[in-house]
């Protein structure tokens, strides 16, 4: 599969973008706060978004990231934040629901990415099973 993204270029497009996708299966309020692992097949159909503009090009450049992307489902419409995590192991695809609100916090944000991801990372529950 060959990786695509659409860029979001302004904080207007963003809210336009969460306001014409609105999420259609609800979970529980705790997993906004939990990591979890698909699959890649799961991980490749997920339709990724390029917040191009300040102050996620910031965020993504003092993690070392390329650039800074939030993703949705298009069987739910919920968005997400993730990464595939290489650390000495087979790829492990790792994902955590996210609100438009949390979008915006950008200390949340960078914190979650900062150092390779590890918040997202530590934040692994096992027993979260919800339809991506």
């Amino acid at each position: 599969m060959v990786y695509q993204r659409v860029k979001v270029n302004s904080s207007d497009e963003l809210d336009k973008l969460f306001a014409e996708h609105k999420c259609e299966v609800e979970i529980e309020p705790d997993s906004f706060r939990k990591t979890r692992y698909i699959d890649s097949k799961t991980y490749d159909n997920l339709v990724k978004y390029e917040l191009a503009f300040p102050l996620y090009t910031e965020i993504a450049k003092s993690c070392s990231m390329a650039f800074f992307k939030i993703m949705r489902s298009t069987q739910t419409n919920r968005f997400y934040i993730g990464f595939i995590n290489l650390g000495g192991h087979g790829p492990a695809y790792e994902i955590r629901p996210v609100q438009l609100s949390d979008i915006k916090n950008y200390e949340y944000m960078e914190k979650m990415f900062a150092n390779h991801a590890e918040q997202l990372d530590w934040g692994i529950d096992l027993k979260e099973n919800y339809q991506v």
